[in-house]
């Protein structure tokens, strides 16, 4: 699974149907009548978990709205998590030792072991409920409304 939030669809009554807030505004973005093209792939690691995973930091962002200069988008907010955890690999100039870029993909979830994955999550999960001030349990009841449906 990629490093960007899933479009996740169910299908019902022999029509695919958005299953998560991603789908949900790319098929809104799209328009009624679109014609768009669909790989379907085989899906990896623990789907649920990463359902999860999006939907905290959704949750989180729209309580942490005030904390950004402008909007945050969650694809963004992860990259920020990846960096922030050590989870991404920086490219230095050799000349100056300044970061000129980041190798966000050296640690992606499609490349970690349930058990890394599991731990990633956690720890963004820890860390966000810190900087919300609330337990970890809230932050994970919230993340898990309308998770079943």
């Amino acid at each position: 699974m990629s490093d960007r939030e899933p479009l996740l669809c169910r299908v019902q009554l022999g029509a695919l149907r958005p299953a998560n807030e991603a789908a949900t505004e790319a098929l809104q973005a799209l328009g009624n009548g679109a014609l768009v093209r669909i790989e379907v792939v085989r899906a990896t690691g623990n789907v649920r978990r990463m359902k999860f995973y999006w939907k905290m930091l959704r949750v989180a962002l729209d309580n942490l709205s005030d904390a950004f200069d402008g909007p945050m988008k969650p694809n963004a907010f992860h990259l920020w998590l990846k960096r922030y955890l050590g989870r991404s690999k920086p490219i230095r100039s050799k000349a100056t030792g300044e970061i000129v870029a980041w190798d966000d993909d050296s640690i992606a979830f499609h490349n970690m072991t349930e058990v890394e994955r599991s731990e990633f999550v956690s720890e963004v999960r820890d860390l966000l409920a810190k900087r919300l001030g609330v337990p970890p349990e809230i932050l994970m009841d919230e993340a898990r409304q309308g998770e079943a449906a």
